[in-house]
């Protein structure tokens, strides 16, 4: 799959450097759950998705899903998340390996937020507002998938929901091992100068 663009965040004294791969919208396929809730438009030039839906039961734990080989090569994903309706919408973002949960941490804006047992990164994101969303995940099966849960991941909420919401800066985030500083590199160099 093509990847649009890789950046590496030079880190400070003993931090480490995150590298972040942007995933091209155009080679991703965004596929409906079974209950066919949502209408999903990608749009190339903005390297986003638009979301909109007019009837989703808020417990029917409906998706809108995409596969990502990449995310077995890196540890969290991100993505901004612009809610264009007029009421506020409940997102539940789920990173699945082998068709299990693998999210481990998440964080909204940069601040932690804690995660409820057997669920991804919930968000309610407030009318016409916008959130960062990043999750990390992990363990010994590779993650290959990511689930959009648009109001329908709430328990024991029967109503239907509508709204429409985009979905852009898609993000692959990885921790890339500390490489030696000049002092360490130049080392040998000046214990040669000393013993001679």
């Amino acid at each position: 799959m093509k990847l649009l663009a890789e950046k590496a965040e030079q880190p400070g004294e003993g931090e480490t450097e995150i590298v972040e791969t942007v995933l091209d919208i155009e080679e991703l396929t965004f596929n409906n759950s079974e209950e066919n809730y949502y209408t999903v438009t990608p749009n190339a030039e903005a390297n986003s998705i638009n979301v909109t839906y007019t009837a989703a039961v808020g417990n029917s734990y409906a998706n809108v899903s995409a596969n990502i080989a990449a995310l077995a090569d890196n540890s969290a994903f991100s993505v901004k998340v612009v809610n264009n309706g007029e009421a506020e919408v409940t997102l539940r973002l789920d990173v699945m390996a082998a068709g299990s949960l693998c999210v481990t941490s998440a964080k909204v804006n940069g601040k932690a937020i804690e995660l409820n047992a057997n669920e991804g990164a919930v968000v309610k994101i407030a009318a016409k507002g916008e959130e960062v969303i990043e999750v990390a995940y992990g363990g010994e099966v590779p993650a290959d998938q990511v689930l959009f849960m648009i109001d329908s991941s709430v328990y024991g909420d029967t109503a239907a929901h509508s709204g429409d919401v985009t979905f852009s800066e898609m993000k692959l985030l990885a921790e890339k091992a500390e490489q030696p500083g000049e002092d360490e590199t130049e080392q040998p160099e000046a214990d040669a100068g000393a013993a001679a």
